[in-house]
């Protein structure tokens, strides 16, 4: 048994193209070589176009498009190394590739889903309507886009879970950081409150907050006042707005909320709340 075992392997050995072996190793590593050289030109390309271009949205467009440039660079790559090293060991790729057309039409209903995904991502990126650092909402999950390929898109959560979504099964995308934004005040204040002193107060801040350091960047208009929008049960409500540049709607909210109390406090106008009255019977039955 032993010698069988030895006749096969000195037979096998025997076959062996060292030369080949030699050759296919070579360009293995040029060939890694090769895609890390391609990639990082590729990003030094798309980083020095994206560094002259001083529009926040073109940029987040460009980013996204860099990604999916190095992802179809790489894959053709992939795909003539392949070719290539087949070809060293006498492997005709034409019957492989007439198998893989005869495979293709055998398993079209299988790949249906990964079509969808392709197709779906593609007008995804093209259109712009989610690039890489938007925060958005994709069926029901929110958080930054972290990744967008041609077939899935990666968003983080505010918490830090990281959702892995199929483009083909994204079917509502809520982009809140495109081209600019507009943080909502729903400020209530108690029924006996004049209004029109508070919009005189919101609009006085509002020249506050535009002319500080570190906020008035972020802050393309005036406060809208839209007025009394609401009548509640301890409270009525006042709509107003800002309009600000992606990302910043959040930082600027909460800094006018802090200067809505705490001008309301000085100037005495009631923020009411919630109250429950508790009264107690004292009278007691008698026997």
């Amino acid at each position: 048994m032993e010698q069988i075992f030895k006749q096969i392997l000195t037979n096998n050995l025997a076959k062996i193209d060292l030369f080949l072996i030699g050759k296919s190793i070579v360009e293995l590593i040029l060939f890694l070589i090769l895609i890390r050289v391609v990639n990082k030109a590729l990003q030094l390309f798309f980083d020095k176009i994206i560094s002259k271009i001083s529009h926040p949205e073109t940029r987040k467009q460009y980013s996204t498009i860099k990604q999916l440039g190095v992802y179809i660079v790489d894959a053709i790559l992939i795909l003539f190394f392949a070719t290539n090293i087949l070809g060293n060991f006498g492997i005709d790729m034409k019957p492989i590739l007439a198998t893989a057309g005869v495979l293709g039409v055998a398993v079209g209903f299988g790949a249906k889903k990964f079509v969808e995904d392709l197709f779906t991502g593609l007008s995804i990126i093209l259109t712009g309507q989610i690039r890489v650092g938007d925060f958005v909402t994709i069926n029901n999950s929110t958080g930054t886009v972290e990744k967008v390929t041609l077939t899935m898109v990666i968003i983080r959560t505010f918490n830090g879970d990281v959702h892995f979504m199929r483009n083909g099964q994204i079917d509502t995308i809520v982009n809140q950081t495109k081209d600019f934004s507009w943080p909502l005040f729903n400020i209530g204040v108690a029924y006996n409150t004049d209004i029109n002193h508070v919009i005189r107060v919101l609009k006085d801040l509002s020249n506050e907050i535009r002319q500080m350091d570190g906020y008035s960047k972020y802050i393309l208009s005036d406060l809208e006042v839209f007025g009394l929008n609401e009548f509640q049960d301890s409270s009525i409500v006042i709509l107003a707005r800002f309009k600000t540049t992606p990302h910043e709607q959040w930082m600027v909210k909460r800094k006018f909320n802090q200067m809505i109390k705490e001008r309301f406090e000085k100037e005495g106008i009631e923020i009411p709340f919630p109250q429950v009255v508790v009264t107690q019977n004292k009278d007691k039955e008698t026997v």
